[in-house]
Order: structure tokens, then C-alpha cells, then sequence
């Protein structure tokens, strides 16, 4: 097969499995903003939370059970649909899995505290609240996780098939 506009077969294979990843990423992001603005709701009782000093704690728990959750939801999409049949998904068993999940768990951390970093400061900044703040730094994160996602947990090569 010839290459055409838009590359060769492996070189769409991989787009595709970029865009399942990041869809994949806003299911779980999706889950965490749930979580976090029902949080938010439940312990400032609006979208407005106070200022850093006073919120810091509440909001980081909130984050951690927020971010863990929805990166949770992110790798079982993965696994099941992203990485089906590839690289380190093939190797069965429950002890890989949560090898894996665990993996995936730490690639995310990264990307999770620059988004709380970027909470606190759009929060201490602009007083924007942490709903959306997570949003700007999701977009920031994503390429990062996408890339040391694909290496460090699937083995899977995240420019080409």
C-alpha cells in the first residue's frame, strides 16, 4: 500500500490510537470533574471556594479521590479498548494488571500534580475555582501522560504501529 495523505497504514493506526486515548482521558476526566464539583458543592455549598489558605486541605483530598478515580476509570478504558491486544496488555493475569494500572497510576501523577499546581494558582491567582482550573491543566498534561503512558506502562510505541 502506497502512502496517501494522511501516511502510511501504521502511521494511522497510531493517530487512532491516540485519539482512543484521549478519548479514554476525557471519559476519566469527565468522572474526576464529577467528583470534584460534587465535592466542591458538598463542602463550599456553590462553585466558589474560598481562598487557598482555608480550602488547601479539603480541596487536595478532594482532588487525590477525584484524579485517582478518574484515572482509574482511564486505564480500564484503555486496557479494554486503546492497547486491546498490544504491547504489555497481551500478557494476562490480575497480578499484570494491576502491575499495569499501578504503572499507569504513576504516569498520571505527574500530570495530576502540574493540574493541582494549576488549580491553586489560577485559585490564588484569578480566584478562578478548581473546576476549571483542572480543565487548563488537563489540556497541558495530556500529551505528556499520552507519551509516557504508551512507553512506560503498555510498551507500546506512541508514534507508530
Amino acid at each position: 500500500m502506497t502512502e496517501g495523505a494522511i501516511g502510511s497504514p501504521e502511521q494511522r493506526r497510531a493517530v487512532f490510537r491516540a485519539a482512543k486515548f484521549a478519548l479514554a482521558s476525557a471519559l476519566g476526566f469527565v468522572v474526576a470533574e464529577a467528583i470534584l464539583v460534587v465535592g466542591v458543592f458538598f463542602f463550599y455549598h456553590s462553585s466558589t471556594v474560598p481562598s487557598l489558605t482555608s480550602s488547601s486541605p479539603t480541596l487536595l483530598g478532594l482532588d487525590v479521590l477525584a484524579f485517582g478515580t478518574g484515572v482509574t476509570v482511564a486505564f480500564v478504558i484503555n486496557e479494554r479498548v486503546t492497547v486491546r491486544g498490544e504491547g504489555e496488555e497481551r500478557v494476562r493475569g490480575v497480578g499484570n494488571w494491576l502491575l499495569r494500572w499501578a504503572k499507569y497510576q504513576l504516569a498520571s501523577l505527574l500530570g495530576n500534580v502540574l493540574i493541582v499546581v494549576v488549580q491553586f494558582a489560577l485559585l490564588w491567582m484569578v480566584s478562578l475555582s478548581p473546576v476549571y482550573g483542572s480543565v487548563v491543566g488537563a489540556v497541558v498534561t495530556y500529551p505528556v501522560t499520552y507519551l509516557v503512558s504508551m512507553r512506560f506502562v503498555w510498551r507500546v510505541s506512541p508514534l507508530h504501529d
